[in-house]
């Protein structure tokens, strides 16, 4: 089975990366290899409310409207920061 993995560098606090160590190890698990479990489980966990699905819903429709319009990131900061110049 091939396997489309990413590789991403994280940052973390060093008294961050000593819990996570100590909990990998209450596990039996390298410290790589608790984390990526643990991100595994939090991404998997997500759960769409009914809610959630009525406000996108919602969202797409006005969109297909014409109602919302969307700009790029360049555009946005230029907005933001022609007040500071």
């Amino acid at each position: 089975m091939i396997q489309n993995k990413k590789r991403k560098e994280v940052t973390l606090d060093a008294n961050i990366i000593e819990l996570l160590e100590l909990q990998a190890k209450r596990e039996g698990r390298k410290l790589k290899n608790f984390m990526e479990y643990v991100l595994c489980e939090k991404a998997n966990d997500f759960q769409l409310t009914e809610d959630y699905k009525k406000m996108m819903d919602k969202t797409l429709d006005d969109f297909d409207k014409g109602n919302i319009k969307f700009k790029d990131w360049d555009a946005v900061k230029k907005e933001m920061y022609k007040n500071d110049v």
